[in-house]
């Protein structure tokens, strides 16, 4: 064949490939249950333009405080206009005030107040909660690694812990190793049941991962339902040798509370009797702990699955400030039209009333997916539905008096879990953070608690009137 010749048949053949990119159907076509795709004429033209970690990392700033109305500015930019920001139920900046005016009162009033991190897969080995954790506790006074569960299923990199005896594993979620109790699992969503005895060893952790702050504690408080007759419960510091003991003789929730003179970091408890152990409060002197509660494959519809009395009296026990609820990333894959998501949207927003009735006096933040990736026309993207996931679970904790945070957004929206994966922020699977990757989103979860902090303190310091009129004039 003459150059000509081939020059015309690749022509032809270029032309007729555009023509079936402008004119096969976006959705592809459906063969015996295969559906067959090609590429729009857009992509195959136009390559879209990958963005770099710089473009997408949010960098602290310091800020100009030489006046009011420069630090009201600059906050009301950073908590609402930039891309961390937060999203609070009718713009009501006082949501989070009560839980300040607990943790600053914290140490003087020998109290510890509770952040309960609940989520998904997402925040697995107490990523995300250890940042905030710390931020706290530097900020109001506290320490150790927050609430644990008497068995842990999955270890975490900030404590250590085994447990041994007659347990029996109740859980509103997971596997068939884990018995439904009937409403009976306490603010963790999953007890240990104790039937004669059991024993449970706690030791610093040894990963370089643990910060120092969680590696000791002084305070330990066990959350227990006592069954049909007594309960004795005693703890061991094997440091310094001191052993407490307290025996629970009726049937219903206790709490049995110790506070040492000095610090440990090596204990045990040993548990004997009949009861649902709903969690071992593992913390260091006063102020605010944060539990990290992960949920594997969870939707975040488990809440109302627990006793609502028992779930009420065990929070009002620990002293609950702040319940941080991070789901939506397990559902996304199967989120593909917009009824459906108003549907799983509604009975989010069940699972929070559920909450605020049950813990009335607790502020609810609710945390939406980060970016997801997935093969849209042959190339990883954006799960097509995920920023309408987004945005629907937006409305929907603020009608139901939560504020909302998105990771999604906090990521760089749009295609980032790709550049985050490329730069090892993220893992292969396109879903989850790497451990460098979920302590930036610690930190940026870390920056909306203290900027809302600044905030509560800006007010304080200043007549209410001329506060608001500062206020609304930088709304407006």
């Amino acid at each position: 064949m003459k150059l000509s010749g081939t020059l015309k048949f690749f022509a032809l053949v270029v032309a007729l490939l555009a023509l079936l990119c402008i004119l096969f159907p976006t959705d592809g076509i459906s063969f015996g249950g295969v559906v067959i795709r090609f590429p729009s004429l857009h992509k195959v033209l136009v390559r879209e333009k990958t963005r770099s970690m710089d473009d997408l990392l949010v960098t602290h700033q310091e800020r100009d405080l030489s006046g009011a109305r420069d630090s009201l500015e600059q906050l009301h930019h950073v908590l609402f206009s930039s891309q961390t920001r937060i999203w609070l139920p009718g713009d009501d900046i006082t949501l989070f005030d009560n839980f300040f005016v607990r943790a600053e009162r914290a140490q003087e009033d020998n109290a510890i107040v509770r952040i309960m991190h609940y989520g998904d897969s997402q925040i697995e080995m107490d990523r995300i909660s250890c940042r905030l954790r710390e931020r706290m506790q530097q900020q109001f006074g506290g320490g150790g690694p927050g609430m644990l569960p008497l068995r842990q299923p999955i270890p975490t990199f900030s404590f250590s812990q085994s447990a041994s005896g007659a347990l029996i594993g109740q859980s509103t979620w997971g596997d068939s190793t884990f018995s439904r109790a009937g409403g009976n699992y306490g603010p963790m969503l999953r007890s240990w049941r104790v039937t004669g005895g059991a024993t449970m060893s706690l030791m610093e952790s040894k990963s370089k991962l643990a910060a120092e702050h969680v590696r000791h504690f002084s305070t330990l408080r066990v959350l227990f339902n006592n069954r049909p007759g007594p309960m004795s419960v005693s703890f061991r510091d094997r440091k310094g040798g001191a052993t407490y003991s307290e025996t629970a003789s009726t049937e219903g929730i206790h709490l049995v509370a110790w506070q040492m003179d000095s610090t440990t970091n090596n204990a045990v408890i040993t548990l004997s009797g009949t009861a649902d152990i709903y969690g071992v409060m593992v913390d260091e002197g006063y102020g605010v702990a944060v539990d990290n509660i992960s949920m594997r494959g969870v939707s975040g519809h488990q809440f109302k699955m627990a006793n609502f009395e028992q779930l009420r009296e065990a929070y009002s026990l620990i002293n609950v400030g702040v319940i941080i609820m991070q789901f939506g990333g397990n559902s996304v894959p199967y989120l593909h039209t917009e009824k459906v998501i108003d549907a799983y949207c509604q009975k989010l927003g069940e699972q929070i009333d559920y909450i605020h009735e049950a813990c009335p006096d607790a502020t609810i933040l609710f945390i939406g997916p980060s970016d997801m990736s997935t093969k849209v026309g042959g190339q990883l993207a954006t799960y097509p539905m995920l920023p309408t996931v987004v945005e629907k679970l937006r409305q929907m904790a603020n009608e139901h008096g939560a504020a909302f945070w998105s990771i999604y957004d906090a990521m760089g929206g749009h295609n980032s879990m790709i550049t985050w994966v490329s730069s090892g922020y993220a893992g292969s699977d396109y879903i989850h953070f790497s451990h460098k990757g979920s302590n930036i989103m610690g930190d940026y979860l870390s920056d909306v608690f203290m900027n809302l902090y600044e905030l509560y303190r800006v007010r304080q310091r200043m007549d209410n009137d001329e506060f608001n009129k500062l206020w609304k004039e930088i709304i407006e």
